[in-house]
Order: C-alpha cells, then sequence, then structure tokens
C-alpha cells in the first residue's frame, strides 16, 4: 500500500497514523533472519509485555482505511513469513540443535541415577530410624518415670520436714503460758513457711489440713510479740523489748515490725495535732456560734467563740498543744529506746545485730534510716501540715490569730518538749533521739506563725518609730515618745522569752526598727554653715538653733542606744550578733548630727593654741626670751584656751541629756567626740611647743606652766585627764622632756618612750 497524497493541511495527523498502519502490514522480503523480522516497527507492538490484542485491533480499524478481512490476510501473510523465516532457522541450526539434544539427554540419564541414589539412602535411613526409635522410646518412658519418683520422694520429705516441724510447733504452742518460748515457736513457724515444697504441699490434704493452725499460729504469735513489744516500750524494759524484736526477726519481719511502730506513733500525734488545732472543733465545744461569709462572725464555715470565752478557748488551745508535745515526746522516747535495743541485741544463731538489719539497703539501692531520724522526720512532717493548714486564714480561724500572737509561747513550748526528748533520751555510750541542730528543724514548722508574728511586731515597732520622728523639719520627739520607742523595743525583746532562736529573729526585728530611727533622725538634723560656727566668747550668744536641735536630737538617739547597750547583758547571744551592726548605725547618726560642733570647736581651739609661735617670736624679737610677764602668769593664749573651752561646756555640752560622762559601759557619741577633741587638743600643744626654738630655762618654765593651766581647763571642761590614756602620758613625757638635762637623755627613759619620735627630735633641735 502507498501513501496517500492530499493536499488539505487539516488531515495531516490522520494521514500520518494510516500510513504507519499500512507500513506495519507490508510483507518483508522473503528469506528475511528472524532477527531482522523481529526488529521491524510492525513486530514491535507485539514483543511489548502488556500487549493487549483488543486494543491493538480496536487501533489498527480506527485509523485504517481497508477493511478488516484485508487487515487480517495481511496479518495471516505475516505470520506465514516468520514460520518460514523460523523454518529457515531451523535448518540452518541443524547440526547445533542435535547437539543439545543429545546433552539434554546424558542429562536426563544423570538425573535418573542420581534419584536411585536417593531412594537407596532414604531406605537405609528408615531401616535405621526402625532399629533406633524403640530403644529410645524406652528410655524416654524409664526417664519420665525415674524424674516422677524423684519428685515424689523430695515431696514427701518435704511432707514429713512440714509435718515434723508442725508437731514441734503445736507442742511449743501448747505449753504452759510459763514455758512457751516465743521467739522458738516464731522461728518453727518461720522455717515451716520456708521449707520446700511450697505450693505443691497445699494440694496435699494432709498438709492443707494444717493450714488453719498455721495461720492461727502465725497471728497470736504476732499478736503476743507486738503486745510484749508495747508493754516493753511503755515500761522502757530492754529485756521486753529485745525478746519481741527477737520473735519479729524469726519470723524475718523485723523491719516491718519496726515500721508499724513508727507509723503508730507517728498516726497518734497527728490524730492529737488535728484535734487541738481544729478550730471548729474548740469553738463548738465552747458553746461557739458559725460564722457566715463575709459577715462579722468570720470567714465562711469558721466557727467564732462566743464573747467572753476567749480566755477558755485558748486554754483549751494551749493544753491541747501541751498534749500534741507529750505525745511528740513519748513517741521519740519509745522509738529511741527501740532504737538503743536493737544496737545491742544480736541473733544467737547468725549474730546479726538487729540495728545493722534494719539500716540495711533496702530495694533500689535506698538506705533506710535509722528508727529515730524517721520518727523525727515523719514527725516534723505532721507538725508542720497540721500547723501549716491551721495557718491558713480560710481554715485557721482564731487558731492561726491565737498562734500569730502567742508565737513566742509556741516557740517556748516546742523547744521545751525537745529539750525534755534530749533528757529523756541522754544515756551514757547512746546517742540520743535527737541532735542539738536538730531544733532547727523543729522550730522551723512553726515557721508560717514565725513569720506572722514578727510582721507584726515590725509593724509595731515602725508605727511607734514613724510616730515619734516622721522625718522632714518637724519638731523633734518628746521625752514621752522617746520613752515609748524605748518601751516598744525592750518589750520585743523580752517577750521573746529564754528562747535563743526567736529572741535573735526579734532582735533582727528591732534592727530594722533602729536602723528607720538613724534614717528618719538624719533627715530630721539640721544642716548649714551655722552648724559649723561656734560662739566661744561670753557675749557671742552660745549654741544657735540649729545646733540646738541637733544636740537634742543626739541626746535622744543617745538614750535609745544606752537603753539597749544595758539590756544586751541580759539577752541571749544572738540577740547582741543581731543588733550589732543597727546599734553602730544609731550611734554614727547621733556621731553625724553633732561633730560639726565639735570639729568648730577642735578647730578654734588650735587657732588659739597656734599663736604660741607668734607670742614666742615677738618676745624674742623684742630681744626677750620667750617669756610673757611674770612666771607666775599663764600665757594669754592658754587662759583664752581654757576660758573659751569653759564658755563651751555651759553653753553646749550642759544641753546634751544628760551631759557626757566616762561610761564605759554604755558609751554615747557626744562621750567619744569630747574624749576625741579632748586628746587632739592636748597632742596639738605639744606637737606645736615641740617646735618652739630656742628654749630658754625661763621659756621651759612658762612652757610647764601653760602645760598645766592646759590640762586643768581640757579636764575640767571637756573631759576628765584620767580617761583620755596616751594623750595625757604624751603631755606629762613632754613637761617631763623638758628639764631633763642632756646628759641624761635615754631612749628606754619614760619621757622619750610616751613621746613620738617626731616630738623628740624636734624638741632636740631646740637645745
Amino acid at each position: 500500500m502507498g501513501k496517500g497524497s492530499h493536499s488539505s493541511e487539516g488531515h495531516t495527523t490522520a494521514q500520518q497514523m494510516q500510513t504507519q498502519q499500512q507500513q506495519q502490514l507490508v510483507p518483508p522480503p522473503a528469506g528475511g533472519a528472524p532477527d531482522e523480522l523481529l526488529s521491524l516497527p510492525k513486530y514491535r507492538a507485539f514483543q511489548a509485555p502488556d500487549f493487549n490484542a483488543a486494543e491493538f485491533t480496536s487501533s489498527v480499524l480506527a485509523t485504517s482505511r481497508t477493511s478488516a478481512h484485508a487487515q487480517a490476510e495481511e496479518l495471516r501473510q505475516g505470520v506465514r513469513q516468520l514460520d518460514a523465516a523460523l523454518a529457515a532457522a531451523v535448518v540452518s541450526r541443524h547440526s547445533e540443535l542435535l547437539g543439545h539434544a543429545r546433552r539434554l539427554l546424558d542429562a536426563d540419564a544423570g538425573a535418573q541415577e542420581v534419584v536411585l541414589s536417593v531412594g537407596s539412602l532414604q531406605a537405609a535411613v528408615r531401616r535405621v530410624r526402625a532399629e533406633v526409635e524403640g530403644p529410645y522410646v524406652a528410655v524416654l518412658l524409664q526417664t519420665r518415670q525415674l524424674r516422677s519418683l524423684h519428685a515424689t520422694i523430695e515431696l514427701l520429705r518435704a511432707l514429713l520436714l512440714r509435718l515434723k516441724l508442725t508437731s514441734k510447733l503445736r507442742q511449743q504452742l501448747d505449753a504452759p503460758p510459763g514455758q512457751l518460748d516465743l521467739a522458738k515457736a516464731a522461728k518453727l513457724l518461720a522455717d515451716v513457711a520456708a521449707a520446700p515444697g511450697g505450693e505443691q504441699l497445699d494440694s496435699v490434704a494432709l498438709a492443707a489440713a494444717d493450714a488453719p493452725f498455721l495461720e492461727q499460729a502465725g497471728t497470736s504469735i504476732r499478736d503476743q510479740a507486738q503486745a510484749a513489744l508495747s508493754d516493753g516500750m511503755e515500761a522502757m524494759s530492754q529485756a521486753k523489748v529485745g525478746a519481741a524484736l527477737q520473735v519479729f526477726f524469726n519470723l524475718g519481719e523485723l523491719r516491718p515490725a519496726v515500721d508499724s511502730v513508727i507509723s503508730r506513733a507517728v498516726h497518734e500525734l497527728d490524730k492529737a495535732a488535728r484535734t487541738a488545732l481544729d478550730s471548729r472543733h474548740l469553738s463548738l465545744s465552747l458553746g461557739a456560734t458559725a460564722g457566715g461569709g463575709g459577715g462579722p462572725g468570720g470567714a465562711r464555715g469558721v466557727a467564732l467563740p462566743q464573747p467572753g470565752a476567749v480566755g477558755s478557748w485558748q486554754e483549751k488551745l494551749w493544753q491541747g498543744l501541751r498534749t500534741v508535745f507529750d505525745t511528740l515526746v513519748a513517741g521519740g522516747v519509745a522509738v529511741w529506746h527501740l532504737q538503743r535495743v536493737a544496737a545491742k541485741k544480736r541473733d544467737p544463731l547468725s549474730h546479726v545485730l538487729f540495728l545493722d538489719e534494719l539500716v540495711a539497703g533496702e530495694a533500689g539501692g535506698a538506705v533506710a534510716q535509722l528508727p529515730s531520724a524517721k520518727y523525727w522526720y515523719e514527725a516534723l512532717r505532721v507538725l508542720s501540715d497540721a500547723l501549716g493548714a491551721a495557718a491558713k486564714p480560710s481554715k485557721g480561724g482564731f487558731v492561726r490569730e491565737a498562734l500569730a500572737g502567742g508565737y513566742p509561747k509556741l516557740v517556748a513550748a516546742l523547744e521545751a518538749a525537745f529539750g525534755r526528748l534530749q533528757q529523756d533520751t541522754r544515756v551514757r555510750g547512746v546517742p540520743p533521739a535527737v541532735a542539738p541542730e536538730q531544733l532547727q528543724s523543729l522550730l522551723a514548722v512553726a515557721a508560717p506563725f514565725r513569720d506572722v508574728y514578727l510582721a507584726a511586731a515590725l509593724g509595731r515597732l515602725q508605727d511607734v518609730v514613724g510616730g515619734a520622728y516622721p522625718g522632714g523639719g518637724r519638731a523633734l520627739a518628746s521625752p514621752a515618745d522617746v520613752q515609748k520607742v524605748i518601751a516598744a523595743m525592750h518589750g520585743e525583746l523580752r517577750g521573746a522569752g529564754s528562747s535563743p532562736q526567736l529572741a535573735g529573729q526579734v532582735a533582727g526585728v528591732v534592727g530594722k526598727a533602729l536602723q528607720q530611727l538613724a534614717q528618719r533622725a538624719e533627715y530630721m538634723a539640721a544642716a548649714g554653715p551655722e552648724l559649723r560656727t561656734v560662739a566661744l566668747a561670753p557675749g557671742g550668744g552660745g549654741a544657735s538653733a540649729a545646733q540646738q536641735r541637733n544636740i537634742a536630737l543626739a541626746s535622744q538617739l543617745q538614750e535609745v542606744h544606752r537603753s539597749l547597750i544595758t539590756l544586751l547583758p541580759r539577752l541571749p547571744a544572738p540577740v547582741t550578733a543581731a543588733l550589732d551592726a543597727p546599734l553602730v548605725a544609731l550611734h554614727v547618726a547621733a556621731l553625724d548630727a553633732v561633730s560639726p560642733i565639735f570639729r568648730a570647736l577642735v578647730e578654734a581651739m588650735e587657732a588659739k593654741l597656734g599663736g604660741m609661735h607668734a607670742l614666742h617670736q615677738a618676745h624674742r624679737d623684742r630681744g626677750g626670751d620667750g617669756v610673757e610677764g611674770g612666771m607666775m602668769d599663764t600665757s594669754g593664749f592658754v587662759a583664752d584656751v581654757a576660758a573659751s573651752l569653759g564658755f563651751f561646756r555651759s553653753e553646749y555640752l550642759m544641753r546634751f541629756a544628760p551631759p557626757p560622762v566616762p561610761t564605759p559601759s554604755a558609751p554615747s557619741a557626744t562621750a567619744q567626740l569630747c574624749e576625741r577633741s579632748a586628746g587632739r587638743l592636748l597632742a596639738y600643744f605639744v606637737r606645736h611647743a615641740a617646735l618652739l626654738r630656742p628654749l630658754s630655762p625661763a621659756a621651759k618654765l612658762q612652757l610647764a606652766k601653760d602645760l598645766a593651766e592646759l590640762q586643768a581647763g581640757v579636764g575640767q571642761s571637756l573631759w576628765p585627764l584620767e580617761a583620755l590614756g596616751p594623750a595625757v602620758r604624751g603631755l606629762r613625757s613632754f613637761r617631763a622632756l623638758l628639764f631633763v638635762e642632756d646628759a641624761a637623755l635615754d631612749p628606754s627613759a619614760p619621757p622619750l618612750r610616751d613621746l613620738p619620735a617626731s616630738v623628740v627630735l624636734h624638741h632636740l633641735f631646740s637645745r
């Protein structure tokens, strides 16, 4: 078939498909090789693995213009052509195909021989199996029989052992009460439970008949051992407790028995604590009325006592708490006694120490605690939960207020219980139930009430301090206000009682109030140039208003400081540590208020004393020997200094309440400033007197006279000489040095030992 020629472009695609199908049906040239025929385009569709005859036929008929008969004829022509090509290929390779056929025949013959050999082998195996199977079955049956016989013998042995042990247990339990060995019975019962056989014996009627007896015996032995343990702990009898522990050890229940004792003690404590702190129970037992939510009766669900019954329910509350603490001590002593016995008792057979058995490693690698430590931990948890619940506003009710206000009493009760527990368990060679450092953990259970009490105490002190010292330029506190501040601080410190722990905590609160007082005093102190100027002449007017204000403020701070200093020796040691820094801050505030006055005094006096150089030089210029007036007259600058110091005392120091005096037990800021100023003036005079040169005998006498007058003025008006120490010794040594001959100067002499080296050197230059 040739290609059709069409001029229309719209039929191009259809013509191409028809041409392709016609090319597929064109008969190949005669004599073509099969490979060449298979490579023709018309056979490619038949070689596809997913060839579908129906789809191929539909496609050919749809794209061809010939009839189906013609198409079939063309296909048959192609088949004939393929057959001819295949026949030609077979003829051309006839000798090769015969060779392959011979090889196939040889392989079939070999396979037949292998089949015969395998059949012979299978027959031999069947004969061997028939010969071996009989003896094997016989051995298997005999082995099973032997195993059954052995198991029966072992079960009989276990049964005999159990019956024997059970018989001994019966005999032991049937003995008279005085001859009953409970530990031996417990050992027999444990041996029965540990005997071989186990669950297999339960199916034996003879053994099963003893099960009720064994169960009853176990209950009886445990009950008697528990009763003996309770009696021994109550009577503090080591023999009874040791015998009871031996019974539980023989039963293999030593640790559960001790844990049971601890659990019962903790349960009793928990019961007593919840009963004592139940506000509803307390109030209803005294005829209280339930408070409505948000109304005057109190919080919702909280019963309040009737008016007039406050003392009754408070007494009942504290009585209940005493019962709680008695229960705590009793449980601690009992568990400690049990632990003491366990630390001495050993099993007579295995020689195992019972305490080692109690503290041996638990499952999972955990290390068990000592019984006393375990009880203490659980008791603290119970008390913490009970007191924590009572501290909640929604549950505590009036109990919360009573315990918060009476926290010192609660602390005293806790410390007393702790002391009783220590005292009752203090035996030589045995550690007590609790160590001293565990008191902190006991007091921590009342931490919610401690916080409330300390916050209330701080609020009270801050109110008092704020009322007396409002800050700013307002009027200073009155003497009554100062006494109120002192009384409030003393009351809080004394309210702590003899408890060192609480005293230290309350002292911290008082320290915060002192810090606030020092800060407010700093705000209320006057400032300005007039504070740093002193009028030292009789007509100068004396202390200014600002100086008088600061003197009064410093006097009040000193009064508070002195009152607390004198109280500290009567309080526990933690109070001193807590108040150390606040008292220093209060002392510094008093110093800062009046130190400008004393600084101005010292500067003015130093200026007057410095006039000795000008006076000495003026006399020398006039040809004199540095002596002014007669030998018995005091130099004018020294007389001026003495008069100024006297005026300062009358116009300034006497305004302090009280005036500064040496008080080693309660040092004040004013006394410190007076002592410092007096020592500085004496040292200043000596230092400048050593610079005068040359010194004639008359000038030395004049200096000695001035020194004596200066001592008198300073000692009478500023500070006693016997309280000055090194400054007075230096002045007296310098006066003695003036009249020591050059040949008699010795570095080890007393005048030289009490003077600085610079002063001695400067004086020697004057010679």
